[in-house]
């Protein structure tokens, strides 16, 4: 029964029965030569796919990624991410590896299964405090990581988002189905964050570096109900982790609250948009999980300014994406295409419009 379920289940990746029968991966979590375990579809995103099954002798849950191409243009994207898993696993907040491979244009991947739900804005806030202060002390000694898996580390954060930006808008600004208004005011979006480039980059410092996930969407988080609050919690009691590290890097702390906290991250899945009460809430928790482990310099301040950059950065690629999705594109998906279009219209494009105007920075 087993075969057949997993034929099933493999019917457009038929080279997977091949893999999960070699030696190497059976021998990874101590699995019988033989495949008796049962593979089931879990999630697939634009790069990769997710399957999960249970130990036949263990009864534990366990994770196979399967990866099919890299948006950071590597030529090794599974163990890169792999490599950051490792890295960050001393944290207790992400999966536990246990086998990494690449072959042919498919890596694969083998880590723990965890439970959990998606992030609620509305009563989850504290908690991601947690689980990003408990990322980001995680030490990285990147002088000392000279593999070709080394984690990529922009010399200037805020810069490195400004070109992503910039090639994003411009490839919309090429496009047939450009619409001018819309091009317009994003590019006039754009053109207040390359000041504030100028401005602030010379003073973010590398002292306030560490590892970060830079995709913190709702949905890579997994949140126990019973996760308890900070001051209740033991060394050992972590249950609420992240999961989703396709993009990692060794940058700013800020990039990090910033991607979390904007706008174009937090309406994507939830249709929620955060105001000053619901950001003063992370930043209690933040630095509390933080105290006597990081000093990161002007947390609220610099937030703030990574805030205004995720904004661009997220319309940019929604008008990148845009013109992709009208053009054909390989994977349709009507929900993402609908948030797309959503972002580019009022309400939601004069609501970031109006964020840069009150901004402080």
């Amino acid at each position: 029964m087993h075969l057949q379920k997993n034929i099933e289940t493999f019917d457009k990746e038929p080279d997977l029965l091949e893999r999960i029968l070699e030696r190497a991966y059976r021998e990874a979590l101590h699995l019988p030569m033989e495949v008796t375990e049962e593979y089931e579809f879990l999630a697939r995103g634009e790069y990769n796919e997710n399957f999960v099954f249970t130990h036949p002798e263990s009864g534990k849950r366990y994770v196979l990624r399967v990866n099919h191409g890299s948006q950071m243009h590597l030529k090794k994207q599974i163990s890169y991410e792999a490599h950051a898993l490792s890295l960050l696993e001393k944290s207790g907040r992400v999966p536990k590896v246990y086998y990494v491979e690449e072959k042919g244009d498919k890596g694969i991947l083998l880590m723990d299964f965890l439970e959990g739900r998606a992030l609620r804005y509305e009563t989850d806030l504290s908690v991601a405090g947690q689980i990003l202060a408990d990322i980001h002390c995680t030490k990285y000694e990147r002088e000392k990581d000279w593999g070709e898996l080394r984690l990529l580390s922009p010399e200037n954060p805020l810069y490195a988002m400004l070109s992503e930006s910039a090639s994003l808008l411009r490839s919309y600004e090429l496009s047939p189905f450009k619409e001018d208004s819309v091009y317009e005011r994003c590019h006039a979006l754009w053109e207040k964050v390359v000041n504030l480039e100028e401005k602030y980059a010379k003073t973010l410092s590398s002292k306030d570096f560490c590892i970060i996930n830079t995709e913190l969407n709702s949905g890579n988080f997994l949140i126990q109900d019973e996760e308890k609050n900070f001051e209740e919690k033991s060394e050992t009691d972590i249950s609420s982790h992240l999961i989703d590290w396709e993009k990692p890097l060794y940058a700013h702390f800020a990039q990090d609250l910033g991607h979390f906290l904007a706008p174009t991250t937090s309406f994507w899945k939830t249709d929620c948009i955060l105001y000053e009460k619901d950001r003063d809430l992370f930043f209690h928790a933040y630095k509390e999980a933080l105290a006597g482990r990081r000093n990161f310099s002007g947390i609220e301040e610099k937030t703030e300014l990574f805030i205004l950059f995720n904004c661009i950065r997220g319309l940019s690629w929604c008008a990148y994406a845009y013109a992709e999705y009208q053009k054909g594109r390989d994977i349709q998906n009507e929900d993402t295409f609908r948030k797309i279009k959503e972002y580019l219209t009022d309400p939601f494009l004069s609501s970031v419009e109006e964020l840069f105007r009150e901004s402080r920075t």
